[in-house]
């Protein structure tokens, strides 16, 4: 599934059912506004000990600003659509709450946490949200059929009817068809498996076992018994540590430092982008298509947004 495509429908799943608005004087399909983009995460870490480090396989993850190109053209599409069957649609701003990760790879916290100045005001939790969540779009019983192609909500919904006022309703509703204007229904299921496994692969590797170890005994003299970084993410949930209190921000401080004196972030990653170096060759035709196809689904987007 496309991340954009997702994250449209987990949006139409909170609307209520108010009466519709019919479209007159609506600035239909207005570009859609946009969060304050110097909070989204960067692509590359600019912090911390992952600060420059990339891997091989997010050169074929959809990165976040990709997804929000896509999100924004997407919301635009559909309130066009909309307009066409006499509804106006108003959606909230994309980007507003960002994730903590630029893309799947979620290479900041990757071998676990690596920012010390986060660490010392947060612990292990991530930062808090710095805005509340727009509230999603009104609509009648017949927008959200127009809109999703579906009658009722959640495991209650069916199939709408085939039109609306005499006009034929796009299979999957304007949202699908919005999506598959700009080609951005696209599975990334395979470079975040890929991803995942190489993970798990190099953590087995003797060179980060050593590390580790190492890293281990740093925090052993310490006074903190933990097999590895992520046991001491464990470790300060189940102690009830990880919120930004002095004994979460001590363990987590102390985490880091280990983490600096024993280079294990360094070896780790080494060993994780050399297992994926040989995961894009063997992999690299799927690969190579799905790059391609969110290169054209972004650059449809851009397109669609500059009218």
């Amino acid at each position: 599934m496309a991340v954009t495509a997702a994250a449209a429908s987990a949006l139409l799943t909170a609307c209520s059912s108010t009466q519709g608005t019919p479209a007159a004087d609506t600035g239909a399909g207005a570009t859609p506004a946009v969060g304050d983009t110097a909070k989204w995460p960067k692509a590359v870490a600019d912090s911390g000990l992952a600060k420059g480090l990339t891997l091989p396989l997010q050169a074929y993850m959809q990165t976040y600003e990709d997804s929000m190109v896509i999100e924004r053209a997407g919301r635009m599409l559909e309130t066009r659509c909309m307009s066409d069957f006499g509804f106006t649609v108003k959606f909230p701003p994309v980007g507003v709450n960002p994730p903590p990760n630029a893309d799947d790879s979620n290479l900041p916290r990757r071998y676990g946490i690596s920012d010390r100045e986060k660490a010392a005001q947060y612990g292990y939790q991530l930062p808090p949200e710095s805005e509340e969540r727009p509230p999603p779009p009104e609509l009648s019983p017949a927008a959200r059929a127009v809109l999703t192609g579906l009658k009722g909500i959640g495991q209650q919904a069916e199939p709408a009817p085939d039109t609306y006022e005499g006009k034929k309703i796009p299979r999957g509703g304007c949202q699908q068809k919005a999506f598959d204007q700009l080609g951005a229904r696209i599975d990334f299921g395979l470079p975040s498996r890929l991803d995942h496994e190489s993970l798990v692969k190099s953590q087995a590797d003797p060179r980060v076992r050593e590390v580790i170890d190492a890293w281990s005994g740093c925090m052993e003299g310490k006074g903190y018994t933990l097999a590895d970084p992520f046991a001491a993410i464990d470790f300060s949930v189940g102690k009830e540590r990880g919120s930004s209190t002095e004994e979460g921000i001590t363990l987590a401080l102390t985490d880091i430092d280990c983490k600096k004196k024993t280079h294990l972030i360094k070896v780790w990653h080494q060993v994780d982008a050399e297992i994926q170096e040989h995961q894009v060759e063997e992999n690299q035709l799927a690969l190579r298509q799905l790059k391609d196809r969110n290169s054209k689904a972004v650059k449809a987007a851009e397109a669609a947004l500059r009218g």
